[in-house]
């Protein structure tokens, strides 16, 4: 899973679903937008100094909830500047920067750009011991105080107005919450090998909506996986079915590694679009040579579905919950998992909780019938019930302290 984790701490891509223009936010929250390339730094004059986020140690960048809303927190004297940048399409496409001073003193912010939009103009200043270029300006910002600048498409003409009815950060992360859970959401316990992982996931679907998607010709088995998410986040995937066809027929041809999981995706796309008949052929050419194929986790889509499968695998006609078992980070804590699929036409949602040392499961199966299975936490354990409850005979191993 290394991969999904070195995703989740790259650069972000920002933007809106459907729109051309975008901005990409670096490690260490310098922003460039790419009609112009032209870059927006991270500065901030504070009591002791200028302080810099591509220089700084102090500096930390996270995704909030593995979506594209970047929150960057410089350390300055007794507390910290945070930068929360997003993308809307307010006006018609707004790249929002915040800046919050969560320190007991005042500081100035530098700009080192001079076609930002900004929205306190009356505190705007000069830039003072530090050279920022000679478009430059600064903008005070008082203790526990909030301002805001924007970045808006090359030639736009804007002012300070357009900040009125901009969504802030928390509105945005739910909506793209709100879109990429579709395809399956995860609660699960902290940690890199758990809530990290599940943002991670969040962190990709995020970014094939924006379009960083693979060429079906140049890798049709990560082509397939990221289209069968888009359509489970809500593309229509009557749209893709010829680009699927040809993708599937590749990867049949060439026996790709990777078989089986790219040909489940092209079978979930074809019924969606019931496109029957298709599925029903590509359902074939699976049982009969994914046996005979490796699998693959080299490309992020790869990951992403060795991730759920890892917490739904379909086998058939069955599905196995938590196929590699629960790993001792695991054990003992709460999991949930929503809508993953368990077959070609059926999803699965399920609870873990703990009775004591042994774990109870709470499921549902929507969509199709479908027998599910945990044979790593109690191979006697199956059900073809839609939904139901269960005491499994795994008992979890107490750690001596």
């Amino acid at each position: 899973m290394e991969i999904l984790r070195q995703f989740l701490a790259g650069p972000v891509t920002l933007g809106v679903a459907g729109m051309s223009w975008w901005a990409e936010m670096s490690t260490d929250g310098t922003l460039l937008v790419s009609d112009d390339r032209r870059t927006l730094g991270f500065h901030v004059a504070a009591e002791d100094r200028w302080h810099h986020a591509t220089s700084d140690p102090g500096v930390r960048r996270s995704r909030l909830e593995g979506t594209p809303v970047v929150e960057t927190r410089m350390r300055v004297p007794n507390g910290d500047i945070v930068q929360t940048v997003y993308a809307t399409a307010h006006r018609g496409g707004m790249v929002i920067v915040d800046y919050y001073n969560d320190s007991p003193l005042p500081v100035a912010i530098g700009i080192d750009r001079g076609d930002v939009l900004i929205e306190s103009t009356a505190a705007v200043g000069s830039v003072a011991g530090a050279d920022l270029g000679a478009d430059a300006v600064t903008i005070s910002l008082g203790h526990h105080s909030h301002t805001r600048v924007a970045l808006t498409g090359h030639g736009v003409s804007a002012d300070s107005s357009w900040f009125e009815g901009v969504p802030s950060p928390e509105s945005v992360v739910a909506g793209w919450k709100s879109i990429v859970d579709r395809a399956g959401r995860f609660e699960l316990p902290p940690g890199a090998s758990g809530s990290s992982l599940a943002e991670s996931v969040t962190a990709a679907r995020c970014a094939w909506l924006l379009g960083d998607l693979a060429d079906g010709d140049d890798d049709p088995v990560t082509a397939l996986l990221e289209w069968d998410q888009l359509c489970r986040m809500g593309e229509r995937p009557e749209l893709l079915i010829d680009d699927v066809a040809l993708a599937a027929e590749s990867v049949a041809r060439q026996q790709l590694p990777g078989l089986k999981v790219a040909l489940d995706a092209a079978e979930r796309v074809l019924r969606r679009a019931d496109e029957l008949r298709a599925a029903d052929d590509v359902r074939e050419i699976r049982e009969r040579s994914a046996a005979v194929t490796a699998e693959r986790n080299d490309t992020l889509a790869t990951a992403v579905r060795q991730f759920e499968e890892q917490l739904v695998a379909p086998v058939g006609d069955s599905a196995d919950i938590l196929a590699a078992g629960i790993s001792s980070d695991w054990s003992l804590q709460p999991i949930e998992v929503f809508h993953l699929p368990g077959s070609a036409t059926a999803t699965v949602s399920y609870a873990i909780r703990w009775h004591g040392l042994r774990p109870a499961i709470v499921w549902e199966v929507e969509d199709d019938a479908l027998t599910l299975r945990c044979p790593v936490l109690d191979e006697n354990w199956q059900s073809r019930e839609a939904k139901g409850e269960a005491l499994l005979a795994h008992t979890a191993e107490v750690s001596e302290t």
